[in-house]
């Protein structure tokens, strides 16, 4: 299913090229780094569980497209290593990673040519998780259900272009459940700011 999942994807991407190709279309990559926390509701769990504002620092590269001038749409493929702590009682701060493949579609302005605002949503993809935060919460409860793929999220943030390259600052965050442990009442989200370095291709 995943596989498939990808291969629509990409599919999709492709046919927004060949469709949009002389209406504006650009094509770039782009990479940079995250700074990213984990946070919980942690439900039954609150009396053991509790956010540390510790930040993960990861990366995130991949390629990006824009449909338009001045107003545009812009879809992106991101590969993207996240992570965070959390702090349970007699166990201390737990740190785990994972990562994402992250697919944006960004809504954009520019103004005075240079300047960007965007806002948009993100599916994200799971493609893989360390065991530090199950084995972790393996004492606190029996629920070991299937790990969950996918996510909602949201990404907003201003751009500068500067010399043929874009420089752009987001704050990004989850929706929906972004840890593999799919506990009732219990969800892990993830919040931070993401930092990155494109170029254009097309």
């Amino acid at each position: 299913m995943k596989k498939i999942s990808f291969f629509t994807l990409f599919l999709l991407f492709g046919l927004f090229t060949n469709t949009f190709a002389q209406k504006g279309f650009q094509l770039g990559i782009k990479g940079g780094v995250t700074f990213n926390q984990v946070y919980t509701d942690a439900g039954s769990l609150g009396k053991n569980i509790s956010q540390s504002y510790d930040t993960k620092t990861g990366y995130v590269a991949g390629i990006w497209t824009r449909f338009g001038d001045r107003v545009y749409l812009q879809p992106e493929l991101l590969l993207a290593q996240k992570g965070g702590t959390i702090d349970i009682q007699n166990v201390g701060k737990v740190k785990f990673s994972y990562s994402n493949l992250d697919v944006p579609v960004l809504v954009g302005f520019k103004v005075l040519k240079i300047f960007r605002v965007n806002a948009g949503p993100v599916a994200t993809f799971k493609l893989s998780e360390d065991q530090k935060l199950k084995d972790a919460l393996r004492d606190l409860t029996s629920n070991d259900d299937a790990i969950k793929n996918a996510s909602f999220g949201y990404q907003l943030g201003v751009g500068v272009k500067i010399l043929g390259i874009n420089l752009d600052l987001r704050k990004v965050g989850s929706l929906s459940e972004v840890s593999a442990l799919n506990m009732s009442n219990n969800q892990f989200k993830d919040k931070g700011w993401q930092f990155t370095v494109g170029f254009k291709i097309i």
